[in-house]
């Protein structure tokens, strides 16, 4: 079976001496052309893998700003049906690019999986980040894991701070086990308690570093070597990412930081700008890091 998009991906920023950059396609709520604007723009400047925003309803992980870019659309009727048939103009366009759908289930739950499915592989997506997925709860009575694992799509773990440092015995440590085991393409490991998007509040450079380290040698004894650390929250400049590098992790993703930008009117120009400059930061020869 050919390699999953994600992997490749990643394994080809390892080999040119970085870390992969991740990033968020925010919904425009005046019309799909400026969304694609948007997302043309990021893959122009940089961007390694690309995560469509899917509005929700309960964005209970989602800080204030993306609060904002799920309630923009939503509120001038977008529909999730434009939203797919705008992913597969992505996919069209961009035929090797790792495209991630990354909502809530409630999204999956509410358009009916198998619709949520079916719209999901015509736009030929790489994966999906669906936090609330309740996989091991209910042992993927659902199904989608299992989906996933049979048509070579990644379901996106996340790790928080407490699960990764559980210690051995506990039942934190025995989430962290199957986690590390289920992984695929990559886990978030988040940077803030709590994992909310856009978090001022983050983790010291050692605690980062501690959980990474942590995630990747549970993976190892598990024997997954199909899945690499990613880590997600709060991360927005050089400082970040030269913490990043140095955690280990072979990842990061970023939304919030710009997405804040577009919703003030920043000039598009200026955002990529930005991105570019984020781009740079995450070889290995910027600041410190381990590959």
């Amino acid at each position: 079976m050919k390699k999953n998009r994600i992997n490749e991906t990643i394994e080809r920023a390892q080999k040119e001496g970085r870390v992969a950059f991740i990033g968020l396609v925010p919904i425009n709520p005046e019309s799909v052309e400026k969304s694609r604007e948007t997302a043309d723009m990021m893959i122009a400047s940089g961007v390694d893998i690309v995560m469509i925003h899917i509005p929700n309803w309960m964005p209970w992980m989602e800080g204030e700003v993306l609060q904002m870019a799920a309630r923009a659309p939503r509120n001038a009727g977008v529909t999730r049906e434009q939203i797919f048939a705008f992913i597969k103009e992505l996919r069209e366009a961009y035929p090797d690019v790792p495209l991630i759908d990354m909502t809530l289930y409630d999204t999956a739950a509410t358009m009916g999986q198998d619709k949520f499915l079916m719209l999901s592989e015509k736009a030929d997506v790489d994966g999906f980040d669906l936090p609330n997925y309740p996989l091991f709860s209910t042992d993927d009575k659902f199904g989608l894991y299992k989906y996933c694992v049979e048509n070579n799509r990644h379901l996106i773990l996340a790790i928080s701070y407490e699960i990764a440092t559980a210690k051995e015995g506990t039942r934190e440590y025995q989430m962290l086990c199957k986690m590390a085991e289920c992984g695929r393409g990559f886990v978030f490991v988040m940077n803030a308690p709590g994992g909310k998007s856009g978090s001022e509040e983050k983790l010291t450079d050692e605690q980062l570093t501690a959980a990474v380290t942590r995630v990747k040698k549970v993976m190892e004894e598990k024997g997954n070597s199909d899945c690499t650390v990613s880590i997600v929250c709060g991360i927005s400049g050089r400082e970040d990412i030269d913490k990043v590098k140095k955690s280990g992790a072979a990842s990061f993703m970023i939304g919030s930081a710009y997405v804040k930008y577009l919703q003030e009117g920043r000039p598009i120009e200026e955002v990529s700008a930005y991105l570019k400059d984020i781009r740079r930061m995450c070889s290995y020869e910027e600041g410190g890091g381990n590959k």
